[in-house]
């Protein structure tokens, strides 16, 4: 269920006045609920065109190719979360900012991020195509091709997690999801056809590129207005966001490229097989976090209650990764086989597990967005350390695949504990009692 929005009938105040049966109508009937719907709809078939791209990818390369692709995707995700980070950032102060009054300071902190960005970009182009030669080494790629290809769709990619924490903050949900639908889903997978036939790993990953740039298309736009005179505030926002959401994208990452690393060829292919079922517990309900951030950002700015949005979201990513986990559970084992083909029948029973570790990394992720938007930096600490100890327990113990998903579990569950026992925004806290009122976010 999509967050609420300041000046909705479930305003702090007048929901304490109004029936449970109002409210809840009254939420549903509201255009934040119409906008979670939106991006519900827009996210579930990105995620289905996405799972597709990796199901096609399966079926068209050997595991052991496969295998390349899940650990260059995996690579790249955990690179794009620097600009998740950025995007995240942007859009809490964007929506902020707007909540305020001072649509030209948003604008002049847009321009501030865009320039800084590019030469971020150009950056990290030329230090990964220096790196040529050790990455191809290190993860044991087929050819060259495969990491430039790569290391084109990272740089690529950036921009357009960047871009869309503009439309996020503004709450242009409409665009938002018209990408993650298109360039981030669907597209993928019509591309993947025809250029894994021709190019093989090569061609799966270039049609990632040629997405990204549709996706640039739709996203990037002319930007007015005369610069901000506080854009020097962007570093310090920055900061927390970068270490937050790269910590968590290396807890629903690293284990596929240890994997690819430590495994062996084909047994790496149908753990990441096993992942990719497995992440669609996480992935379903991160359109609603996407919205949380900018609601909960404008709602701290204008002294509103948190607790309705968040719990909601929680209940949400909750009963939809269970629901996963569930399906998974009880599916018979010829699922894989269908899916992927005959090769990955093996990887079935990771499948439940890894969606039951990724439902818990789904609350962290909402919690993390909470987090972000408050200014709270305890559980940004917690999941910084939570990162280290995987990859740390992933290196040491995950000399199998079954080790692997247990040491994952246990970082999860440690998190969730450690923010439960530190913050008054955990999800039991938050059952209990509503939250102090906080008249606006602090600085992060």
């Amino acid at each position: 269920m999509p967050p609420v929005v300041s000046g909705s009938p479930l305003d702090t105040g007048t929901a304490a006045a109004t029936p449970r049966r109002g409210r809840v109508a009254s939420l549903l009937a509201s255009p934040a609920a119409r906008s979670g719907l939106l991006l519900l709809v827009c996210s579930v078939a990105g995620h289905l065109g996405n799972y597709l791209y990796y199901v096609l990818a399966a079926r068209a390369l050997t595991p052991a190719e496969f295998a390349e692709v899940s650990a260059m995707t995996g690579l790249a995700t955990i690179a794009f979360m620097p600009a998740t980070g950025v995007q995240a950032a942007l859009a809490r102060e964007i929506a902020a900012l707007t909540a305020r009054g001072l649509p030209d300071e948003a604008q002049g902190l847009i321009r501030f991020v865009t320039r800084r960005m590019a030469l971020v970009q150009a950056g990290l182009f030329v230090v990964l195509v220096a790196g040529t030669p050790a990455a191809v080494a290190v993860l044991e790629l087929g050819s060259v091709g495969v990491w430039l290809t790569g290391v084109l769709w990272i740089v690529l990619g950036l921009a357009l997690q960047v871009s869309q924490g503009i439309h996020q903050g503004r709450e242009h949900f409409g665009r938002v999801g018209a990408i993650l639908a298109g360039p981030l889903g669907v597209l993928r997978a019509v591309l993947l056809v025809p250029l894994a036939a021709v190019a093989g790993v090569v061609g799966a990953l270039g049609a990632l590129v040629l997405a990204t740039v549709v996706g640039l298309f739709l996203a990037l736009g002319r930007t007015g207005g005369r610069p901000a005179p506080r854009t020097q505030r962007v570093a310090l926002n920055l900061r927390p966001a970068l270490v937050a959401l790269v910590a968590f994208a290396s807890l629903t990452n690293l284990d596929v490229i240890v994997a690819k690393v430590t495994l062996e060829p084909t047994e790496a292919g149908l753990y990441a097989s096993a992942a990719l079922l497995g992440k669609i517990a996480l992935y379903g309900p991160s359109a609603l976090a996407l919205m949380l951030l900018p609601k909960v950002s404008a709602r701290l700015a204008a002294g509103l209650s948190v607790r309705s949005p968040a719990l909601l979201t929680l209940a949400a990513t909750l009963a939809t990764g269970g629901a996963v986990a569930l399906v998974v559970l009880l599916a018979p084992s010829s699922l894989v086989v269908g899916v992927f083909g005959e090769a990955y029948a093996d990887a079935y029973a990771l499948a439940a597990p890894l969606a039951a570790v990724m439902t818990l990394l789904a609350l962290v992720y909402v919690h993390i967005m909470v987090t972000l938007a408050r200014g709270d930096r305890r559980l940004i600490g917690v999941v910084a350390v939570a990162a280290v100890a995987q990859a740390v327990g992933l290196l040491v113990f995950g000399d199998t695949p079954v080790r692997m998903v247990l040491v994952t579990a246990v970082v999860a569950v440690g998190v969730l504990l450690a923010h439960e026992a530190s913050s008054r925004f955990g999800m039991v806290r938050l059952l209990l009692a509503e939250p102090a009122p906080e008249s606006r976010a602090p600085a992060a």
